[in-house]
């Protein structure tokens, strides 16, 4: 083959390393002579020559002698000029381009090889060349021409002469396992381009992104290495008759393949063994070396044995609790265990059968300490407990060793107890304040501490009815319905105090109850306008509805000693007039909100007020607006009333007995009603229907 003499260096002055660039460049250009005989002497395609990507326009003959050149410590912009001028494309770059200088002597040569000595002189300097249409060229650095799109060579790369030119190909395996060859061939990679190859698992395909000159490397080397096994391969299949066929193979995995803690490998098998599982006939097919049956039939053998099962699984009803929240709540408390005791020692004993047994004690210490880790160990849930939730039946469907369905059924029994109840009365009052008053508690002559009613300031004996230590004022409140503290109070005349609800809640600890007084207005939320052709542009609204009132939230929290923790949340809010948004007339909200944490015990009245709100009241004469008599009869007045919300509640301990509904047949006792309804409640439920003798 005829080497043309080019020279190419980027270096200042000429030095050894001048003439070692100069080999390379020579041995580069000869790489595809003997690639070429070993493809025609394996009865591959013979290498034909190709073309660089600095190919010149159509009208510009590859093989015109162009040079001689020499140039020497140029910068880049020389050499590009010099490929623009012999390609006839235009050539775009960066602004940022590698700062070297060049040095290139150039004897007289054909256009396509002064070129391709162009193109590679660039790429050893870190610069990349890439076609951009008929007409163009660009140079970008070597780490961004991994992302510029190279081009895909879809045929050998063995038959494209050896350049610096980037491009991708995909080389498709049909024996090696490709992630083995990914790990292999990136270590062969330009580290410049920072590009590593990229697996498909389903086609065993591997994509490389490099220079042609290392894709033919790599594709000589995939030739050497993707051929079939040499072993001798044999199937040998296993008929289970105890164990099921996919969770054998997953055992034999787990010993075989996966790396144990002590060696840190996983068991030696030779070259093209595997095992899988047939599920429609329950067998496992081993493909291997015939050396190898003799351990698989001894291994399966004693997999296969016969066992008979050391858990068992049983259905728990409750009688009060929510089956999922149980469920949850063991789940939780079983993993939490597990965890604990793994941290702590580093492993974990078992319940039941899969427990360990301690060594025999050598002395007394020793045996107290053995019988304090037994007593420890049956404290423990195994690793094969399960807890599960039937929501239908409201059951709690637990698997595990006997001692895990002790357990289970302990913990239920202390979960699954009816919880205490409390019914709340409630008086929402609406009090008008005068300009002496600063709350309405003060103006209805209530005596508060600690949010708790202590005393009445009325016309009673003695003039102030208060809790001094006697039982009258106990008694009286107790006998009294809720509403009627409000006709204690000292202005029994007053008509600026009303009572706006008067609602009951009954609620289960640590369950939050709602009290909502108002009206649910509509409320428009969205607007749209469509063209119309006859009308101009018709506007449709969205409207939902708006609940506006007094909304009272309650979270009790019940005590063994019939004290009651009350979390109260009240939110208030008002229509304080109207604006229009698109024509529609949207009411105008005011909001007060409060959040309070009382604790009483049960029958004490929590009194909670401060939500006052100021109202602007003009009063015109009727002859106002007529001009001059208006004058005459005086102008408008402005006057602001002050109204405050006030609310007493009255928590009562439920206890499942007959003192729970005193105060509610007090109240209906007061009603015209009483007589119909006593008939209807006070009848004792008939007795349950006793069972039949057995014959």
């Amino acid at each position: 083959m005829n080497v043309p003499h080019i020279l190419v260096n980027s270096f200042s002055k000429i030095s050894p390393k001048t003439t070692a660039l100069s080999l390379i460049m020579l041995t580069t250009a000869s790489f595809a002579l003997p690639i070429a005989a070993r493809a025609q002497s394996e009865g591959t395609p013979a290498v034909v020559s190709g073309v660089a990507a600095a190919t010149p326009v159509s009208g510009l003959s590859a093989t015109e002698k162009v040079g001689p050149m020499s140039l020497r410590d140029v910068d880049v912009g020389a050499i590009i000029d010099l490929m623009q001028k012999w390609t006839g494309k235009i050539v775009l770059r960066p602004q940022a381009l590698p700062a070297n200088l060049y040095t290139l002597n150039l004897p007289i040569a054909a256009r396509s090889d002064a070129l391709l000595a162009i193109e590679t002189l660039l790429n050893l300097n870190g610069i990349s060349v890439i076609q951009q249409g008929d007409k163009f060229l660009k140079v970008v650095p070597n780490n961004v021409a991994r992302s510029e799109s190279p081009s895909l060579i879809t045929e050998s790369a063995l038959s494209m002469p050896a350049s610096g030119r980037i491009a991708s190909k995909i080389f498709v395996l049909k024996h090696a396992n490709g992630q083995e060859v990914v790990a292999q061939v990136a270590g062969m990679l330009n580290a410049s381009l920072a590009t590593p190859p990229v697996y498909f698992s389903r086609n065993n395909a591997i994509l490389v992104t490099d220079s042609i000159s290392n894709l033919q490397k790599i594709e000589s080397l995939l030739n050497q290495l993707d051929r079939p096994q040499l072993d001798v391969i044999t199937t040998k299949m296993y008929i289970l008759k105890n164990a099921i066929a996919t969770d054998l193979v997953n055992k034999l995995t787990a010993l075989l393949r996966t790396p144990s803690r002590e060696a840190g490998a996983p068991f030696r098998l030779s070259t093209g063994t595997s095992f899988t599982a047939d599920e429609r006939t329950n067998r496992v097919i081993l493909m291997g070396s015939p050396d190898q049956h003799a351990f698989f039939d001894n291994l399966i053998e004693a997999l296969d044995a016969n066992s008979d099962p050391n858990t068992k699984t049983d259905v728990i009803f409750l009688r009060h609790a929510n089956a999922t929240e149980v469920a949850t709540l063991l789940t939780q408390l079983v993993t939490g265990q597990t965890k604990a005791v793994t941290a702590t020692t580093g492993t974990r004993s078992t319940a039941g059968a899969n427990r360990a047994t301690a060594p025999a004690a050598t002395n007394a210490a020793a045996a107290n300490n053995a019988k304090t880790s037994d007593q420890n160990g049956a404290d423990e849930f195994s690793s094969m407990t399960t807890v599960l939730a039937d929501v239908r039946s409201n059951s709690i469907v637990v698997s595990g060793t006997k001692d895990d369905l002790r357990l289970l059924r302990e913990l239920i029994d202390k979960v699954d107890v009816v919880l205490p109840q409390v019914r709340v009365e409630v008086v929402i009052a609406e009090v008008t304040l005068t300009d002496t008053d600063t709350s309405g508690i003060s103006a209805l002559g209530l005596q508060v501490a600690n949010g708790k009613l202590t005393g009445i300031s009325g016309a009673f004996p003695g003039g102030t009815l208060s809790n001094d230590g006697t039982a009258g004022f106990a008694n009286l409140m107790a006998g009294n319905d809720l509403s009627g503290v409000i006709g204690l109070t000292t202005t029994p005349t007053k008509n600026d105090t009303h009572i706006l609800s008067v609602p009951t809640i009954t609620t289960t600890h640590n369950k939050e109850a709602t009290i909502f007084v108002g009206e649910s207005r509509p409320v428009v939320t969205g607007s749209q306008s469509t063209a119309s052709g006859t009308s101009g542009f018709v506007t449709s609204s969205t409207v939902s509805q708006r609940d506006i009132g007094i909304n009272l939230k309650v979270l009790p929290l019940i005590g063994k000693d019939g004290s009651v923790q009350l979390q109260i949340t009240q939110q208030v809010e008002d229509v304080l007039g109207e604006v229009k948004l698109d024509g529609n007339d949207q009411p105008v909200i005011g909001r007060r909100s409060t959040d309070s944490f009382v604790s009483a015990m049960s029958g004490e009245i929590i009194v909670l007020g401060g939500l006052q709100r100021t109202q602007d009241t003009v009063t015109a004469n009727r002859l106002g607006p007529i001009p001059i008599i208006g004058d005459w009869l005086g102008s408008s007045t402005k006057s602001k009333t002050r109204t405050e919300l006030v609310i007493l509640m009255r928590p009562y301990v439920l206890n499942n007995s007959a003192v729970d509904n005193i105060n509610a047949l007090n109240r209906i006792d007061a009603t015209p009603i009483k007589d119909e309804v006593r008939k209807i409640i006070d009848v004792a439920p008939a007795a349950a229907p006793t069972a039949p003798a057995k014959p």
